[in-house]
């Protein structure tokens, strides 16, 4: 914790980065792993966050639980990202809480079925984004077939939010990293709003170099970021901080814990340490704000 002459607090706190992962999403990874059950699947995964529950089969028992949390933790809202290109989960829980939770869906857009997903979950439960991840579904962002998310994308205001650079994911590939790949689509998708999830996750500079060269790129600040360990350079969290606000201004930064499973649950020590940063920063009232809850906000048209 900082040694500073004053703390500020965020008055409200919008996660924008919140895993929810149901009992079908554990099923499906069994099966792909050869695990006879999730149960099975679940008490030979060894997680890097630590012991794993499976949730419960009901997806109202699983929305209660974060619900709880939310509350435990005095978070507003919750953005919900539920496992790609599932949509049946995320309708209980917008339709149990609508004020608590914001729908996103996780799409990969390289499955047929995708736009029709997502248009799906834009009519049915008021979608407000999409997560997109290159490395784990191996497609370059400027594809011609990533085209339609886009333009929906631009049509329903949605923020279109990005996993570039490493990952947990055992099968990820290394050619479809690169945040450099958005550079293109930025130019032609100037309305839509893109978000660089974990800082751009080891892609520090190419996420600094497009943050200043458009103005539609945005970083979004969650997970431990311990891709920083994994530079080449010394760079510490406050340096990460300084260096995006610098690049292109408090209001394109926007607050994440990449939250996911219990019984872990939300990631308040995410939270403590950004918020520290900040205040170490001396960042204003006004600024802690637009960073932890009013840039989403403003982004989503809450």
């Amino acid at each position: 914790m900082s040694s500073v002459d004053r703390w500020y607090t965020p008055d409200k706190v919008y996660d924008s980065h919140c895993h929810f992962f149901g009992y079908s999403f554990f099923n499906r990874i069994a099966k792909q792993r050869g695990f006879n059950s999730p149960e099975e699947l679940v008490k030979n995964w060894q997680f890097r966050g630590g012991k794993i529950e499976l949730p419960p089969k009901d997806p109202r028992e699983l929305t209660e639980m974060w619900v709880r949390e939310a509350e435990k933790y005095n978070v507003d809202k919750i953005v919900l990202l539920p496992e790609f290109n599932e949509l049946n989960d995320l309708r209980v829980a917008i339709r149990e809480y609508p004020n608590r939770f914001i729908p996103f869906l996780s799409i990969d857009p390289t499955q047929p079925e995708a736009k029709e997903i997502l248009e799906k979950g834009i009519s049915e439960i008021g979608v407000k984004g999409v997560k997109l991840y290159p490395p784990l579904h191996y497609f370059h962002a400027y594809e011609e077939r990533v085209k339609p998310i886009y333009e929906i994308a631009q049509d329903h205001n949605l923020l279109v939010t990005f996993h570039f650079g490493v990952s947990v994911g055992s099968t990820a590939d290394m050619r479809f990293m690169n945040p450099t790949d958005l550079s293109p689509v930025a130019l032609e998708f100037p309305k839509v709003r893109f978000a660089l999830a974990h800082f751009g996750t080891g892609y520090f500079r190419e996420l600094l170099f497009l943050m200043y060269h458009y103005k539609n790129i945005y970083a979004e600040t969650s997970s431990s970021n311990v891709w920083m360990k994994y530079l080449p350079y010394e760079l510490s969290l406050k340096d990460v901080f300084r260096k995006v606000i610098d690049a292109a201004g408090v209001d394109h930064v926007i607050f994440g814990t990449d939250s996911s499973f219990f019984p872990r649950g939300w990631r308040r020590a995410i939270f403590d340490w950004q918020l520290a940063v900040a205040n170490e920063l001396r960042l204003t009232q006004e600024e802690i704000n637009l960073i932890f809850y009013k840039n989403l906000e403003r982004i989503l048209n809450l």
